[in-house]
């Protein structure tokens, strides 16, 4: 299937690894210029100049902290200055850190959600003015814990389910003008997050690694986490001519877990 993403700009935030990194791996196959944002400039520099020489496209690394407004703004001005258009954003940008109710303090609540919820929120916002022209695809990356509450994870609960909320007035706003807005809803995925995460909750739960995963994967019919690559696809579809006419959707990319209508 040929998606004719060749030359199309792409903006990823959160490139520098994980699924941000899957995914930008996946656009430079497909030969779109991309802008990839993260806050590491070591990091991000190395990405951009591995997935140049590679694949032989225009690459800009852009080091910005995501979870200021000013952040937001300089990065898709850089964007812009470089390539003069933004045909598709790829929202990833943003981890948002277990805790409860009692034991999750203000300042992390205020840290992660300003990363996430309003980076993405304030991402969108400001390409949306450019977009309206010529139309453009915004894909966000969220996350199933908004569909299924968690005491351990109330805070990435409440901003997945705002941001899939969110997503869908978005695309409401953005249709009359070809803008496309769209979600994805990974589950367990096999990042270095993931490796992270199982270790912590091992250390809390003063079980084995063993055990946490297979307490983490519980109502998985795949038994296993997906993989980023396969996150990417999905990405590089809904940004291509072949999802024109999907717009709103949220979809899950949890193997099945959620089985709620």
């Amino acid at each position: 299937m040929k998606l004719d993403l060749k030359h199309t700009v792409v903006l990823v935030t959160g490139a520098s690894k994980g699924i941000g990194r899957a995914i930008a791996d996946t656009f430079a196959a497909e030969g779109a210029r991309l802008a990839l944002c993260a806050r590491n400039e070591e990091s991000l520099s190395l990405v951009a100049s591995e997935l140049s020489r590679r694949f032989k496209i225009d690459t800009l690394p852009v080091a910005e902290d995501l979870s200021s407004l000013d952040g937001v703004r300089s990065c898709v001005e850089r964007v812009v200055q470089h390539f003069s258009r933004i045909n598709t954003l790829v929202n990833v940008a943003g981890a948002i850190r277990p805790g409860t109710l009692l034991s999750k303090p203000d300042a992390d609540w205020q840290e992660d959600y300003d990363l996430k919820l309003f980076g993405y929120v304030r991402m969108m916002r400001e390409v949306f003015p450019l977009m309206k022209k010529n139309g453009g695809r915004i894909i966000n990356i969220i996350g199933s814990a908004g569909r299924c509450a968690d005491p351990a994870y109330i805070a990435g609960g409440g901003a997945n389910a705002a941001l899939m909320n969110i997503t869908k007035a978005a695309a409401a706003e953005g249709g009359p003008h070809n803008i496309l807005v769209n979600g994805i809803n990974p589950g367990p995925t096999r990042t270095e997050r993931w490796d992270t995460m199982n270790r912590h909750l091992s250390r809390e739960w003063g079980v084995p690694l063993e055990e946490v995963i297979a307490r983490r994967l519980k109502g998985n019919p795949l038994g296993r986490p997906a993989e980023p690559d396969s996150i990417a696809a999905m990405v590089a579809f809904l940004a291509s001519s072949r999802a024109a006419d999907i717009n709103g959707a949220i979809i899950e990319m949890d193997g099945g877990t959620n089985r709620c209508i």
